[in-house]
């Protein structure tokens, strides 16, 4: 596919998941910097519900490594950044003015979607920088032992990592080395007026799956397909224990 002739556009699809880093920790200047423009994101009434930790100490960074299903990137990566859903400030500023704070899943999802358009920017500004990101959504598979470890105050809701830093040099067919993967067509997902019909959307999704077999099957993963892991990932639930631990740290989902 020809390079988009729009750097920032181009910036964008040039984007991997980097899951090998050197050892050089993210300086902290660069880090304020991507902070201070993932900030710009749009933000539901200028409620800027979401905060970001940044995990420096090297014995918490391991434990954390292991929390998150073994993923080495979360220790060894420049920086390792906890992105939280927050509505602490909310409550502080209403508890201070003897006002109540009222809570439903809207506020909840707002609180969602605030914080993840905030990582999303955060991530475009640190590879703006040169630098490599992955999300980390393992985070979440012992999301109470994660609390008690980083000593997460109420209102604060921990929902992702994110690993940044140099991404190491890896030779061409090791199979950490980062390449873009391919995405659903666009037509696949753009659509005018109404929303296609299930025959017009499988057709899009073999479309899909053609390409993504070609690529599976150049990184050593013959037959697979992009439907065939969809399949397996949602045969069952996963962490089930979310909406309890959610609920403990003061969201309401009703």
């Amino acid at each position: 596919m020809p390079t988009d002739p729009d750097p920032i556009l181009a910036h964008l699809a040039a984007h991997t998941s980097v899951r090998r880093f050197t050892t050089d920790e993210l300086p902290t200047v660069d880090l304020e910097r991507a902070v201070a423009a993932a900030q710009k994101a749009s933000t539901s009434s200028h409620v800027q519900a979401y905060s970001v930790l940044r995990v420096t100490d090297t014995a918490e960074r391991a434990r954390l490594a292991e929390l998150c299903g073994g993923q080495r990137q979360v220790a060894e990566a420049g920086a390792f950044l906890v992105i939280s859903g927050e509505v602490r400030r909310h409550r502080l500023a209403a508890d201070r003015q003897g006002q109540p704070l009222a809570r439903n899943l809207e506020s909840f999802l707002l609180t969602v979607i605030d914080a993840s358009l905030f990582a999303q920017n955060l991530a475009v500004a640190l590879e703006a920088l040169g630098y490599g990101v992955c999300f980390i959504g393992g985070l979440r598979t012992n999301i109470e032992a994660v609390d008690e470890l980083l000593e997460l105050p109420d209102d604060v809701f921990p929902l992702f990592g994110l690993c940044a830093g140099v991404p190491a040099e890896l030779p061409d067919g090791h199979p950490a080395k980062p390449v873009p993967r391919p995405r659903l067509p666009v037509h696949g997902v753009l659509f005018e007026a109404r929303l296609p019909d299930d025959a017009t959307t499988l057709a899009a999704m073999d479309e899909h799956d053609a390409v993504m077999e070609a690529h599976y099957a150049a990184r050593g993963k013959a037959g697979h397909t992009w439907t065939g892991g969809l399949v397996r990932r949602n045969s069952r639930p996963m962490r089930e224990q979310l909406a309890g631990y959610y609920r403990s740290k003061g969201a309401v989902l009703d």
